[in-house]
């Protein structure tokens, strides 16, 4: 009977051996879907620490030029003001150019033919034609008058010379511009500062040469080369 017993015993720990074996087969194979639980948790992991990365990238450095500001640029508070108005504690500084007057000046340029004050009237004949419309004024004076212009001769030892140009035309202008129907006040600029100013004309030159001119309420109305013998 021990016997039986004994072998009884050993045969149900063989069957229970037997019978635990699928339960640990069942063990394994209900692991595998944590194993690959586990590398999907991974996955998402790896793709969040990218995005961290990405987003707490560190900004990109400017150059330190860009960041400087441009000076703007001021006016010198020294220009003059336009149409006569000025702003508060600003300084206008004015400048009044003047020219100068010379010999040149003296002499009468016409259609590019230059005619000079004591020069023979035959030569100026010459040079730019003699005019129809002539007339005594005296014994020794004669007048030939042009379109812009008369001229006014005296006779000495038998030779006819130029005493005086007027012009009168608005066609024809002196050498350095000046002209009829300009400021009579901008002849400071071009000639500089008169010889004599009277209330009817500015007169430049010295000697026994002279260039004037006639003004009226400070318009320029014509001019005279003179020469006084």
């Amino acid at each position: 009977m021990k016997k039986t017993a004994v072998f009884f015993l050993i045969v149900l720990a063989v069957f229970l051996t037997s019978c635990a074996r699928p339960a640990t087969e069942t063990t394994v194979t209900e692991y595998k879907p944590k194993t690959e639980t586990k590398k999907a948790s991974t996955e998402t992991t790896s793709d969040v620490k990218v995005i961290a990365s990405q987003t707490i990238a560190p900004p990109k450095k400017t150059k330190p030029t860009e960041k400087k500001e441009k000076k703007k640029k001021t006016k010198p508070t020294t220009m003059p003001p336009t149409q006569g108005k000025t702003k508060p504690n600003t300084r206008v500084v004015v400048t009044t150019v003047k020219g100068s007057f010379s010999s040149e000046d003296l002499t009468f340029v016409y259609d590019g033919e230059t005619i000079k004050l004591n020069e023979k009237i035959d030569d100026v004949f010459e040079s730019i034609g003699e005019d129809n419309s002539a007339s005594t004024l005296s014994n020794n004076r004669q007048e030939y008058e042009y379109e812009d212009f008369t001229i006014v001769t005296y006779i000495k030892n038998d030779v006819e010379r130029v005493e005086s140009i007027t012009v009168t035309g608005k066609n024809v202008a002196t050498a350095k511009g000046a002209k009829i129907g300009m400021f009579a006040s901008r002849l400071k600029r071009v000639y500089g500062d008169a010889k004599k100013v009277t209330k009817t004309a500015y007169i430049y030159g010295s000697g026994a040469k002279t260039l004037e001119f006639n003004y009226e309420d400070n318009i320029v109305t014509g001019w005279t080369y003179k020469y006084k013998h």
